[in-house]
């Protein structure tokens, strides 16, 4: 090509336009989100996701991206596992340097990219940092690109990040009449905030608890209270009537956080396991996306959670039933016991029983939300833990008895709602009737789409 020709075709490239979620684009040298670029060999078609992920048409060469890789920083993995291993940062538990993609790469249709931004410095913050991170990990952020044979649906989801097996899902698919279309109670939690939250991908497939050292600053929240609050809050906003379709980016972002979650659990399903209050909160983004997608994997999804691991069927010390427990060991047990031997045997050091029970009061304001909301989702049966529905009841109702002073060992009242304020109106508002809503969304779920 003569020299003047190349010249147009790269100033035309460099003002192609970007774009938009849902929308593909010409051939394009690089593309680039929260501050992450990839660079291709050539230019390649590039598009989004309805939620605004990118995807380039392969197989491509990633010849590089910024910020560039270096000794156990800025890690990128191609279909990255779920389980004990990953290759971001070696600051993170199960650093394994094998895992790292080596630029340039030829990335194949079917295959995630996964390019993460280190921080120089752990502990810092950056002005985009979501609230709710305490700052423990490495990573500033995360993003995936997503190579395909061809240019997906306008509105199609992005498949999930992790693993290989690339379900594929449009916005189109939705059964959006099955949402119940409540009225409000209580002040609605501020929407471009909760949207903030979901925006980008939450990089949650770690093993147990250092996964929340994985939690990008600028993603998600690193512990599981605040994440189990998000998902409580987003499930019950999105069960509200919505006219004007103001809320169409939440309910889209929190299906596709039930499609990665799902395709974590695809990989690896014993990561949320039972342990103080670290994983709660994965298991309602799948079912609520399962529920509006018709699909039977998520609807009745199989995995380790740890809302199911810590709630039991037994004898309580006062005549409780549905009983709380803070992991699977079974002499880590505590509500069967008086609170005056929560101190001693079968206990060992301080995990006894009041460590215990100050995780109980830790958890239990963040499940009720999506308790309700599956409830009037007609998801209690695809829960499939009825001793999770039944304690969450509980531990509401308790409110006025509430735990013991250890001091005087007398009852002491606490909050069995979060903050805001929605929730618990909500709860009030809808609790006594959810069953009967959430039957008439399961009866419509059960048939065809109108």
């Amino acid at each position: 090509m003569p020299a003047a020709k190349c010249i147009v075709a790269a100033v035309l490239l460099a003002f192609a336009p970007a774009a938009r979620a849902g929308e593909g684009t010409g051939p394009q040298a690089t593309v680039s989100q929260y501050g992450i670029t990839w660079t291709f060999a050539e230019p390649a078609r590039v598009g989004r996701y309805v939620t605004g992920d990118w995807w380039v048409v392969g197989p491509v060469t990633v010849q590089g991206v910024t910020p560039a890789p270096s000794d156990g920083r800025n890690g990128s993995v191609a279909n990255p596992p779920a389980g004990k291993r990953q290759g971001y940062d070696d600051r993170i538990a199960g650093y394994d340097a094998s895992l790292r993609a080596a630029f340039p790469l030829a990335l194949k249709p079917g295959q995630s990219l996964v390019t993460t931004a280190s921080m120089e410095k752990v502990g810092d913050k950056t002005p985009d940092m979501v609230p709710g991170q305490y700052c423990r990990g490495p990573l500033r952020t995360a993003a995936a690109l997503t190579c395909v044979a061809e240019p997906p649906a306008a509105d199609a989801f992005r498949p999930p990040y992790v693993g290989d097996k690339k379900l594929a899902f449009t916005a189109g698919q939705l059964r959006r009449d099955l949402l119940p279309r409540l009225q409000p109670a209580g002040q609605l939690p501020d929407l471009k905030l909760h949207e903030r939250f979901l925006q980008r991908i939450w990089l949650d497939h770690l093993y147990e608890w250092p996964n929340r050292m994985m939690h990008p600053l600028e993603n998600m929240p690193d512990y599981g209270r605040e994440i189990t609050h998000i998902v409580s809050t987003v499930s019950l906003m999105l069960l509200l009537d919505d006219p004007n379709k103001e809320r169409e980016m939440l309910l889209l972002r929190f299906v596709q956080l039930g499609i990665d979650y799902y395709g974590v659990t695809q990989s690896d399903a014993d990561l949320w396991r039972a342990n103080g209050g670290h994983n709660s909160g994965r298991k309602m983004p799948i079912i609520f996306a399962g529920v509006l997608l018709g699909h039977d994997g998520m609807k009745g999804v199989k995995a380790a959670f740890a809302e199911d691991q810590q709630t039991y069927f037994g004898a309580g010390y006062h005549g409780q039933k549905a009983l709380w427990t803070i992991d699977t060991t079974e002499a880590r047990r505590h509500e069967h016991l008086s609170p005056d031997k929560w101190a001693g045997p079968p206990f060992k050091g301080d995990n006894d029983g009041w460590k215990s029970e100050g995780y109980r009061c830790l958890n239990g304001p963040t499940w009720v939300g999506q308790a309700l909301a599956a409830r009037l989702l007609g998801a209690k049966g695809h829960w499939g833990h009825d001793a999770f529905f039944d304690y969450v009841d509980r531990w509401v109702s308790e409110a006025a008895v509430g735990t013991v002073d250890k001091k005087t060992m007398k009852p002491m009242g606490y909050q069995p709602f979060p903050g805001g304020g929605f929730v618990e109106a909500m709860w009030e508002a809808y609790r006594s009737k959810a069953d009967e809503i959430g039957a008439d969304v399961l009866a419509r779920s059960q048939k065809r789409t109108p």
